[in-house]
Order: C-alpha cells, then sequence, then structure tokens
C-alpha cells in the first residue's frame, strides 16, 4: 500500500527517534545548534523572515527568534502530520501517534506546552493538498476516511488530475472552481484564518492570537514553499529559457495547449507520494536495510548511555549558586524535580503491559501518559523562560544558566522516558509489517514518464528538489526564499489595515505563486511581481553558471541524466520533504563575550541541527547516530546565544526584501492582461 506504508515508516522512524530522547546527553536542544550551508529545506523560512517586519499591531519590529520559531512550529507540524494516514490509523490510534510527536516537538523546539504543544487540532492528519502531492492512487481507492473523518476521500481521478487548460497547472494544485480539494484552496484557508487571528490580536491584545497567528502563517508558507520544491517549475522555467533537452518530467506526448501561450507546453505536475518515494524523501535514499541498522544503532547507543550518571544533583548545585529569586524559589525547584523524579520511577516500577488491541484500556492509558507528562513539560518550559530572563537581567551568569538549561533537558527526557518508552514498545510491536514487497512494487512506478509518453504523473522520488543531493534543490530553495519575502508583508498588511480586503490579497498571493512560467508577464493586481520573480531567480541561478557548467548541467537534466540519476550529486546524502534548509535552532542565550557559539563545538548541537529539518526524519536518524556517540563520550560544550536585539520599522512601509523596492498593493493599478 503506497500511501499507507509511507505513514507506517514516518511513525516507525518517530518511535526509533523518540524512545532514544531521554538518554541524549547536556544541551538546552532549542538552544544549541546553528547548521548553516548552501543547501536548502523548510528551515531556510528562518532566515528569510528574520529580514522582514512584523505587523505595527504586533510591534512594528522585525521577526524575532523566537517569533520564527513560532511560525516554524506550523511549518514543522505539517509534515510530521504525515504519521497520521492510513497505514498508521489500522494498528494505532492517533493519540499514541501525537504523544510521539510532540515529545519529537519537545526535542525540536525546546518547548513543549501553551503555543508549542502538539495538540490533536494542530497536528491533524495527512493531506496532499498541503504539500501539493498528486493524490493518484491515494489508499489504494479505498475511503481512507473510514480510519479517520479528517482523511480525504477517494480520488476523482478525471476532475484532479487533468490539465486546467487556463492555467497549465494540474487541477489538484490550484482549480479551485472544481469542486476539487486544490491546494490553493488550503492556502486560501489557512491564511484567512491567519489574518483573522492576527486582526482579534489588535484588539485582544491576547498572545495567544498572536502566536496562533504565527503557526497559521507557518501553515501556509510550507504550501507556498512546496511548489518550486514539488514541481517541474525549474525545468519549465530552463525550458523557457531555450535549454530544450531539459527533461520536464511528464511524457512525450503530454504538451497541452494553454490560454496566454503561443505554442503548446509541458504543464505543471508534482509527483504521487508512495511507498518508496516516503523512503526517498525521509531516509535520502531507497534502503531498508540501512534503516533498520540506523535504529539499531541507536538502540544502542541508548543501551550505553543508560549507564551515564544522574543530572538531576547536578541541576540541584547549579540551582544553590543561583541568587535568591532570580529564577523563582530554587528549593521549590529542586522539591518539583524530586516529586517528577518519585513519579517517574513509580511509572517504571509498575508499567502496565497496555495493548492498542484493547482500545478502552489503551485510551485510558494515553490519557494517563499525557496527564502525567503535561506538569513535567510546563515546568520545564517555565523554568527555561525564567532562565531567560535572568539572562537578560544579569549578564555575567550566562555560562553559568547555560549548564543549568543543558541539564534541565537532559532530565526532562530521563523522566519522560518511563511513560513514552512503554507506548514506544507497543507501537513498534503493532507496525511490523513487510516493507520488501510495498518497496519492490512501488519501485516499478519511478519510471513510468519514461516508459509511457502519454504519462504526467510522475512519482515524488523522481521529481522532487528536496534533497542537498539535487541539482536543484539551490535554485528551489532560492524561489521558497523569494515567496516568503513577498507574501509575508502582504500579510502584516492585512493583519494592521482592516480596510485591506484579505481575498484580493490572497487572490494575489496564490496567482502570484501557483503558475506556469509560460504566464510569468501575466497576472492580475500585482501577480505578475512574483512570477517574475519566481522565473528571475530561475534565470540568475543559471546565468551565473560558466559556459562549462552550463554544459555539464545539460547533461544531468536531460532525459538520460535524469533516468540515470545522474542529477543528484555523487555523495551526497541527506533527506527532507520540504524546500528550505534545515531548522536553525535558536539559541536563548549566549555567552558573556556575545559571541555566537561555532556549532562544531557541540557534538550534541550537530546532531540535533542535521536532524530537526521538517520532517527530515533520515537525517534525524544519522544524524544523532553520528552526533550521540561523541556527546556521551563528553565532547558536549555548548553555548547558546540570545536574541539579537529588536530592530523597528519606520512608517508604513513592509519591505518586500528587495533592496529600496517596496510593494504597496491596496491600490494597485491591474495590468489589464488576463487572470491566469
Amino acid at each position: 500500500m503506497a500511501l499507507s506504508f509511507k505513514a507506517v515508516v514516518v511513525l516507525f522512524a518517530l518511535i526509533a527517534f523518540s524512545s532514544k530522547v531521554h538518554a541524549f546527553g547536556a544541551g538546552n536542544i532549542a538552544s544549541i545548534a546553528r547548521i548553516e550551508g548552501q543547501n536548502w529545506r523548510h528551515g531556510d523560512i528562518e532566515d528569510t523572515l528574520l529580514t522582514l517586519t512584523l505587523a505595527r499591531i504586533a510591534g512594528g519590529r522585525k521577526f524575532s527568534k523566537l517569533d520564527v520559531q513560532r511560525v516554524y512550529f506550523g511549518n514543522w507540524l505539517r509534515d510530521y502530520s504525515q504519521a497520521v494516514d492510513v497505514g498508521t490509523l489500522k494498528y494505532v490510534s492517533t493519540e499514541a501517534i501525537r504523544i510521539l510527536i510532540w515529545v519529537l516537538g519537545f526535542l525540536s523546539f525546546g518547548y513543549g506546552t501553551k503555543e508549542f504543544e502538539v495538540t490533536t487540532e494542530r497536528l491533524r492528519c495527512y493531506e496532499p493538498t498541503e504539500h501539493i502531492d498528486n493524490p493518484m492512487g491515494y489508499a489504494e481507492g479505498d475511503d481512507a476516511r473510514n480510519y479517520d473523518d479528517r482523511l480525504r476521500g477517494p480520488v476523482d481521478e478525471e476532475r484532479e488530475l487533468s490539465v486546467d487548460p487556463r492555467t497549465g497547472l494540474k487541477n489538484y494544485i490550484a482549480s479551485e472552481d472544481l469542486g476539487i480539494a486544490t491546494s490553493a484552496g488550503l492556502v486560501r484557508r489557512v491564511l484567512l484564518r491567519c489574518i483573522q487571528f492576527g486582526r482579534r490580536y489588535a484588539s485582544s491584545e491576547n498572545d495567544e492570537d498572536l502566536h496562533e497567528a504565527l503557526r497559521l502563517l507557518g501553515t501556509g508558507l510550507h504550501c507556498l514553499e512546496d511548489y518550486a520544491a514539488h514541481s517541474n517549475y525549474t525545468e519549465l522555467s530552463l525550458i523557457e529559457l531555450g535549454e530544450s533537452d531539459v527533461f520536464p518530467h511528464v511524457g512525450r506526448n503530454a504538451k497541452v495547449e494553454i490560454e496566454g501561450a503561443q505554442d503548446s507546453v509541458y504543464p505543471i505536475v508534482t509527483g504521487t507520494f508512495g511507498g518508496v518515494d516516503f523512503f526517498h524523501s525521509v531516509l535520502g535514499e531507497i534502503s531498508d536495510k540501512a534503516t533498520q541498522s540506523e535504529v539499531q544503532s541507536l538502540e544502542n547507543v541508548i543501551t550505553e548511555s543508560q549507564d551515564g550518571p544522574p543530572s538531576e544533583s547536578f541541576i540541584q548545585n547549579l540551582l544553590d549558586k543561583i541568587p535568591e529569586g532570580l529564577i523563582g524559589d530554587s528549593d521549590n525547584q529542586k522539591d518539583k524535580m524530586n516529586e517528577f523524579k518519585a513519579q517517574s520511577q513509580s511509572a517504571k516500577e509498575n508499567s502496565a503491559n497496555v495493548s492498542p488491541r484493547e482500545p478502552e484500556e489503551w485510551t485510558r492509558y494515553l490519557d494517563d501518559v499525557h496527564q502525567q507528562m503535561y506538569p513535567i513539560l510546563e515546568w520545564h518550559d517555565d523554568l527555561i523562560k525564567s532562565i531567560n530572563k535572568a539572562i537578560e537581567r544579569i549578564p555575567v551568569l550566562p555560562e553559568l544558566v547555560e549548564q543549568i538549561q543543558e541539564q534541565i533537558t537532559v532530565f526532562v527526557f530521563s523522566i519522560l522516558a518511563p511513560y513514552v518508552g512503554p507506548i514506544i514498545g507497543q507501537v513498534k510491536a503493532e507496525l511490523q509489517t513487510g516493507s520488501s514487497e510495498v518497496i519492490q512494487s512501488s519501485r516499478t512506478q519511478q519510471h513510468i514518464v519514461f516508459d509511457d509518453d502519454d504519462c504526467s504523473n510522475p512519482t515524488h522520488s523522481m521529481l522532487s528538489k528536496d534533497h542537498f543531493s539535487n541539482i536543484l534543490n539551490e535554485p528551489a530553495g532560492k524561489i521558497a526564499s523569494q515567496t516568503i519575502k513577498w507574501t509575508v508583508p502582504q500579510i502584516m498588511e492585512c493583519w494592521d489595515n482592516e480596510d485591506v480586503d484579505p481575498e484580493r490579497t490572497l487572490d494575489r498571493i496564490i496567482s502570484g505563486v501557483f503558475h506556469h512560467p509560460v504566464l510569468r508577464d501575466y497576472g492580475e493586481d500585482g501577480a505578475v511581481d512574483m512570477r517574475r520573480i519566481m522565473f528571475g531567480t530561475v534565470q540568475e541561478w543559471w546565468e551565473q553558471k560558466s559556459g562549462d557548467e552550463q554544459d555539464v548541467l545539460r547533461g544531468q537534466l536531460s532525459r538520460d541524466g535524469i533516468r540515470e540519476g545522474l542529477n543528484h550529486k555523487e555523495g551526497v546524502n541527506d533527506c527532507g520533504h520540504g524546500c528550505g534548509k534545515p531548522l536553525t535552532l535558536h539559541k536563548e542565550g549566549r555567552s558573556s563575550s556575545g559571541e555566537t557559539s561555532d556549532p562544531s563545538t557541540s557534538a550534541f548541537g550537530q546532531a540535533v541541527g542535521d536532524a530537526a529539518g521538517g520532517g527530515a526524519i533520515g537525517g534525524l536518524v544519522e544524524g544523532l547516530v553520528s552526533g550521540v556517540g561523541n556527546m556521551l563520550r563528553g565532547d558536549s560544550d555548548s553555548r547558546p546565544e540570545r536574541e539579537s536585539g529588536e530592530g523597528y520599522a519606520q512608517g508604513n512601509q513592509y519591505s518586500g526584501g528587495y533592496g529600496e523596492q517596496n510593494y504597496e498593493y491596496g491600490s494597485y493599478e491591474n495590468s489589464g492582461r488576463p487572470q491566469r
């Protein structure tokens, strides 16, 4: 089963990771590592947002690192929601999946409560439209709503998979008037709610409204970022530049006539997402054996780590050195630690062997686990926030409080282990499914666009640019970054000005991003600006290459080059179902010298940085295998970095991120050209 199998592997990988969390060494996970590079995944949203300005109702300042975390949380959830799909729901309850992802979210963001809690409502479930995935073959024609009524129904191939002659795009991408689920409709729905919460915050001044607006912003941006990474937009742009031998990822006979184009063109398509595609997307390679060996390596590392010294005594000794009142009552903090430890020990000794096959008892057990976990995470989050305030008030103390932050995280993981461990064990037992047959049957679909000249339904793994190894990862990532720069200021303007029509703004955003490059000079009400920016990004990337480099790329991107895998760089292994570089884990502190820590000094930080990009479970496993071992041998020496000072915008301009250019669309004159 294609998507069903994908969901099983998502959860299995989450299990492999979550089961190891409690034993990882020193470090406040959310404050340790910063990974820089030229490769792109969804995490690049941070670097882009940090250059932009929040709405005036939210302070009119630059996005802070914590603001970006709140946005990225919404983005990150969309990749991990893929675990809630038919394949897992056949065996495991939604609540068990949620708890595992909750723990993983705590690891990735450093917080697990309030705006960073992974709730059922926030996690939701897998929706192909969120990733612009081609829904062909979803649930093998079964009605997935029988497992969870939030999942989509059977695919209407005639309506959903056809190409819209008005746009040159597959209908499931942006044909909102056909009564089908579309990515454009999802973006509209999510960003409209984002605007509603932003405007509500203007009157309520309730931080919860602002945090929800930021999370929804991340959810909507996730889909917009995926357009260049998951479609053949970049290839078709190169063809528009005269590179006719670039393979369009559809069959030779798949050209269509579209309104506004002089000649027939290849359509914009995205990939179907099956079992092999999932391996390729999140593990970076199709190798069941490699996956199992990584999991086994992690299990060996954790077995070794069980003999490590406890962290609570170290924390208590350090708390005694903090001046009274600086981070609350130190004695009370120590009492809480002792209480949590006693409860955890009791849970370990009285662990019930509850099976998911006993639904009522399993549900009660999971509810009890939630009730036990929340106070622990809440204590952690409140204490970390107090420590961050202490850093601001007493700048001579950062190295001391950084040590406390790191050890608190280790302590919390060790406390959570007896609660999460039984869930992991039981869920693993339920998910022992044979994957080799699924992989073999799915492999036959990988070359369908080479074997069928009429085919316009390539697979995700053949088409996507999610991987660092893909030679088009860079231009796709640059397009995603430009998309954010163009979109976010318009959303901020909607937050601030209730006279701005949200529907008009969303029409412009959707039409500007979801388009065919042959129509780059069309688009009403300012949509043409984004179209030209996207095409110009590809053009600039291509023209910066030397003649020799272009010749090499022509061979790699040709029909034969793609079929032989030459469009992937040798020796580069990575993973990820997203476009944007790995999440930069935000540091709430910095050294007394004010210098940012070098990520190479923290083996654990390096491991987490490799792991935390949205949906990048393969890197998560691979990075931790290499990094945790070093960390356990005492190589960790992280130094968190505090948020930089806030910059405040002047006047009412929302910079689009393009030098002196500012885009004000409230009074934009229509181009007079037909909307595409």
